[in-house]
């Protein structure tokens, strides 16, 4: 992935402040990190660069969306030692192949509330899906997505 497409993601990500940007997925032993600028979110894209598989997973929050986010524990698997997880009904995620041998595609993603409401009853832990404003997250996830679209 490009500097370019990772600073205009993150120059969009940003555009609509204040935001809670935050890995989807913490390093071992580590608390998930927060972004809060542009200039943090594409200096940590560019470190993952030299990691080998290294890709940005994050999820984005607008305000006007509302709903709410948990931090959790994940379920190591072997050797792994203490990592968090980020969930949230209406959080959006974005994926960028950072390495070169990363093993996935650039991508935008959020549930609908239908989805969603298929899915709450048997999650634990996790706020309501009707504290989601659905307008809020479709309209967030739908610019996001053209951005990465016209920067690929």
């Amino acid at each position: 992935m490009s500097n370019r497409v990772v600073e205009t993601m993150a120059r969009a990500v940003f555009k609509r402040g204040p935001v809670l940007v935050t890995e989807l997925y913490s390093s071992a032993g580590m608390p998930p990190r927060r972004f809060d600028s542009a200039e943090v979110f594409c200096a940590h894209a560019r470190a993952l660069q030299t990691l080998s598989g290294g890709m940005l997973l994050v999820g984005v929050q607008y305000p006007d969306m509302g709903g709410g986010v948990r931090v959790r524990p994940f379920e190591p698997g072997r050797g792994e030692s203490g990592r968090f997880s980020v969930a949230g009904w209406g959080l959006i995620s974005i994926l960028l192949p950072m390495a070169a041998d990363a093993n996935c595609v650039a991508k935008v993603h959020a549930l609908t509330e239908r989805a969603a409401l298929d899915r709450e009853r048997g999650a634990l832990d996790v706020p309501p899906v009707c504290d989601w404003n659905w307008r809020a997250v479709e309209s967030h996830k739908r610019r996001l997505k053209d951005v990465l679209r016209k920067a690929l």
